[in-house]
């Protein structure tokens, strides 16, 4: 037996394994508690009798103990399932949950064994099973993840059957399930295109869209093929069209062929259209893109100017926790509130006046009054100025010792709430708000103080800060998208992406590229095993 085992080891014959396990011997304890009532049970989960299931257990207490002992057996709830006793299997699973994510011999759970179907299947038979595997799911949605033979799912067996019911079932009862892959690395996306199950393909996608998880049509298997190499390797003009606006177009797979390469090297009919569609969306055989710097070239170099600040924002963004990002925007929050609120209340308050802005207020009158106060000589200097109504009543030298340091701290916090928010599209419309804040605070600043030279500087470099931290922030995932498959806007990816390869290859591109490729290696570099909201 060992020596099968290791000579099956050495071929990687996955059949000769489960061979070997179902040919293992048996031990003496699970034969004693087995053998005398396996028949019955069997028997009885293939009819659904709950009554001799019941039966069974009065007679030996140990029988489904004893069965649960063992790693790979074919349990009752495995008979129950192939038949689609749905009331026997809920039983069973009450009574055993464990056997709901047993593999028998041959590598199948029980909801595998409900998904698959048999040759010669009735349409009556067939709906029973679905019934039985959505009866499954109801008590335990994450039995859609258990892998069985070859790291198989149950989902991955909805789609090679091209059972569209249970298949949209399992992708809404348990959304993960989209992400398990096979020990090929082949997403449930790969196996709908590799078996030609262009409906199944559709349920993906539609549920992919729904879900703005269309990343996963990015996932690559073990050979470096994404969903667009296999379709085209297969002669899929349908699923290639559908595939070319969501996913990127010139991907290399692990040979270093894009999917131009792999329909230009076939001869016929459709793989010509493949070839041409391609090539009309910016498809481009593999050496007349960009060379990529490899991660040991990266490592090797020496780092740039800009790389250590670029570098610094990637590892503080990829370390920062949810709490820790909660606690910043609070007080940052907090920050922005009291400036912005000082800017519109200073010290000393406003010159009034009946409501007229461009109504000038004498002092001298005034500085008569305010002698008796000890403030004669400041404002005997005074007894000739004007004051416009609605600007700020301190002098000068006050205002911009005021002013300023309110100003640096209200940028400031806003230029941490921009760092700190998320990039997603949906948050961009908070750094819209925080733009227009800055606007209205920067416009009061500029009423309050009239338009002097150091107003303008305020405003100008307030401006040129906090718009280069955004254009930066920015930049930043437009890059990682463009050239690092993130999981961000994928709309914008897709476009981006279709654009930059219309266009023909030059060297502003090129050094675009080279950017982008560096920034990827940089998050390669700096992830870290840390909550991280992108």
């Amino acid at each position: 037996m060992e020596e099968a085992l290791m000579a099956a080891s050495r071929e990687g014959n996955v059949d000769a394994l489960y061979d070997l396990i179902q040919q293992a011997p048996v031990n003496a304890a699970r034969r004693e508690a087995l053998n005398a009532a396996r028949r019955d049970l069997n028997a009885a989960s293939r009819e659904g009798n709950v009554d001799a299931l019941y039966k069974l257990i009065e007679k030996e207490p140990e029988i489904l103990d004893s069965v649960n002992k063992v790693q790979v057996v074919h349990t009752p709830l495995h008979e129950a399932a192939k038949a689609g006793q749905t009331k026997f299997a809920i039983e069973l699973t009450a009574l055993m949950p464990s056997f709901a994510k047993k593999l028998n011999p041959q590598g199948l759970s029980p909801l595998h064994l409900a998904v698959m179907s048999e040759a010669h299947e009735l349409a009556e038979e067939r709906a029973g099973k679905n019934k039985t595997a959505m009866a499954l799911i109801k008590l335990d949605a994450e039995l859609v993840r258990v892998k069985g033979r070859e790291m198989m799912t149950p989902l991955h067996y909805a789609v090679r059957e091209n059972n569209l019911e249970l298949l949209a079932e399992f992708l809404c009862a348990c959304p993960k399930s989209i992400s398990d892959l096979t020990n090929e690395h082949q997403s449930a996306v790969h196996i709908a295109v590799q078996e030609r199950k262009f409906d199944a393909f559709k349920v993906l996608l539609g549920w992919l869209s729904r879900r703005n998880k269309e990343e996963v049509l990015r996932f690559k298997d073990s050979d470096g093929n994404t969903a667009l190499h296999i379709a085209v390797a297969t002669e899929q003009f349908e699923v290639v069209r559908e595939l070319s606006s969501k996913v990127k177009i010139n991907s290399l797979n692990s040979e270093g062929l894009t999917a131009w390469d792999i329909a230009n090297a076939k001869r016929s009919v459709i793989s010509g259209n493949i070839k041409k569609f391609l090539k009309n969306r910016g498809g481009r055989p593999a050496d007349s893109l960009p060379r990529k710097e490899l991660l040991h070239e990266f490592l090797k170099l020496k780092q740039g100017p800009f790389e250590k600040p670029i570098g610094y924002l990637i590892y503080v963004d990829k370390e920062m926790s949810l709490e820790m990002r909660s606690f910043i925007l609070v007080v940052a929050v907090l920050i922005v509130t009291a400036t912005f609120q000082a800017a519109l209340q200073p010290p000393g308050a406003f010159w009034q006046g009946d409501g007229d802005t461009s109504q000038k207020v004498s002092t001298f009158n005034r500085s008569n009054n305010s002698a008796k106060f000890g403030l004669h000589n400041f404002r005997k200097q005074q007894h000739n100025m004007t004051r416009v109504v609605g600007q700020v009543v301190m002098s000068p030298r006050n205002f911009r010792a005021f002013m300023g340091g309110n100003t640096v701290a209200f940028v400031s916090a806003t230029v941490l709430i921009l760092l700190v928010l998320p990039a997603r599209s949906y948050i961009y419309s908070l750094h819209l708000s925080l733009l227009f804040l800055t606007y209205t605070y920067l416009t009061a600043v500029d009423i309050i103080a009239g338009r002097t030279l150091l107003t303008m500087s305020f405003i100008i470099v307030a401006w040129l800060f906090i718009g280069g931290v955004l254009t930066l922030r920015f930049y930043m995932h437009i890059a990682k998208s463009i050239f690092n498959d993130a999981l961000w806007l994928p709309w914008l990816y897709v476009l981006a992406t279709n654009i930059f390869y219309h266009i023909p290859p030059n060297p502003v591109g090129n050094s675009l590229s080279h950017f982008g490729n560096r920034l990827m290696m940089h998050r390669k570099v700096s992830s870290l095993e840390t909550e991280v909201i992108d």
